[in-house]
């Protein structure tokens, strides 16, 4: 007793000297019209976007984290361009250590006999051991692909799954990541639970039938400079662009070819969401990317997972639809619908629509790109936060992955019971 307590004060102690760089910052809901927030996102940092018909304001809302100089500037900013806004923290680091804490505690608590487990946020290394286990468990059906190299030489994995070693061209394929923006840490253990419940073949046919990519830590650079330097961390880590050594990183969702280089915030390598120097710049980009294209004439249904919003988000970031939009809905309320039969009765339902409808116009998503070179059913997947928002606790995790598994078993579903499967088309 005495040797836990012992523990837990020095674990207590190192987490009150983490993230001393958000001492004294505040957090900030700021509503207005789509426009005004998605000008925002170039010159403040939006940890969260609530759509019009969810928030009380009834107007499109963003929690906005400011510095104590920040506040002095945008406070009047708001007011000025008539902005709604109300204080939600004014000390950002004690929300971050209470985190830090809990996480802390949780992997210090969990089975030391598995790499995994269902209630802890794990590094990058330890994903990609648990990813080589379920390669040597289960080799007649996985393969594990040594995809690439982070910026910063971190070696990034992803599965393919398939009873027939990817033989069988007349298979639909399936393509999921996860952890492209590094700080939402609750999206690899839904890919890695995905990966699960496949390889035990909890819903058999859905092995059988169809063939798997998923690549669970799309961003290790970006996510391991989140979990031990700075908590907030969203893009990559590199520093091959003009002005990398102030502002390293790409933000992953900005750099694939879809109206790239069309909005001038998206160039300011300072700005979390900026575009890079070039399409496919990252290393990290290039490897989802790699990835889509080797089985693009049969993959029906791409996911990228982020957090948070109960949200399925689908084309295009600029506010057209896709010509097979009827169809896209459709498949995303199955999913909404198989997903909110398992919610917590705190969860919302999960809103099914245009990004760019629902939130705000964006450029350069994986989202978008997917659906541009073809595949028909694209989304952006963006998980349940709960009221704690961007720092979801590690004791949701299992809530949260069984209900998004079931959402990908109805999309999984909807691609088998095509008849004849649709001419990919934009």
């Amino acid at each position: 007793m005495v040797r836990a307590i012992a523990c837990l004060l020095l674990l207590a102690a190192a987490v009150q000297a983490k993230h001393e760089q958000y001492e004294g910052h505040f957090l900030y809901q700021v509503w207005g019209s789509s426009e005004s927030i998605a000008n925002l996102e170039g010159h403040l940092d939006i940890l969260s976007a609530t759509p019009a018909y969810r928030s009380e304001s009834k107007k499109l809302e963003a929690l906005v984290r400011l510095s104590p100089e920040e506040k002095v500037e945008w406070l009047p900013f708001f007011e000025r361009h008539q902005m709604g806004y109300k204080l939600v923290s004014d000390n950002l680091a004690r929300i971050l250590q209470d985190e830090e804490f809990e996480n802390s505690r949780a992997r210090n608590a969990t089975d030391q006999n598995s790499t995994i487990t269902w209630d802890a946020y794990y590094d990058s290394n330890t994903i990609n051991k648990y990813l080589d286990e379920v390669g040597a468990k289960y080799p007649e059906i996985v393969t594990v692909i040594n995809a690439g190299l982070s910026y910063e030489g971190r070696q990034i994995k992803y599965v393919r799954i398939s009873t027939t070693r990817f033989e069988n061209l007349r298979k639909p394929v399936i393509v999921i990541d996860a952890a492209a923006h590094a700080r939402e840490w609750v999206t690899p253990p839904v890919a890695l639970y995905i990966i699960q419940q496949l390889v035990e073949r909890s819903e058999k046919d859905l092995t059988d039938l169809i063939d798997w990519i998923i690549i669970p830590m799309a961003n290790p650079d970006g996510y391991e400079y989140s979990m031990n330097e700075d908590r907030l961390w969203r893009k990559t880590r590199s520093k091959s662009h003009n002005g990398s050594e102030e502002c390293p990183g790409v933000d992953m969702n900005r750099n694939f070819a879809f109206s790239w280089g069309t909005v001038a915030a998206n160039s300011n390598p300072c700005s979390i969401i900026y575009e890079g120097p070039a399409v496919f710049s990252e290393p990290e980009t290039r490897v989802i990317r790699d990835a889509v294209l080797s089985q693009l004439d049969r993959t029906y249904l791409y996911i990228s997972l982020h957090s948070f919003g109960n949200m399925l988000l689908y084309a295009w970031g600029n506010g057209s639809l896709p010509s097979n939009a009827l169809s896209v809905h459709y498949a995303g309320i199955q999913m909404a619908s198989a997903i909110d039969k398992l919610k917590l009765d705190k969860a919302p339902i999960y809103i099914v629509g245009n990004a760019a409808n629902v939130l705000y116009f964006t450029t350069g998503t994986s989202r978008d790109w997917t659906r541009l070179v073809g595949i028909p059913l694209t989304y952006t997947m963006e998980l349940p936060g709960y009221e704690y928002q961007f720092v979801v606790p590690p004791t949701y995790i299992p809530q949260i992955i069984t209900e998004s598994w079931a959402g990908i078993v109805a999309g999984a579903r909807n691609v088998l019971s095509l008849q004849n499967y649709p001419t990919q088309t934009v």
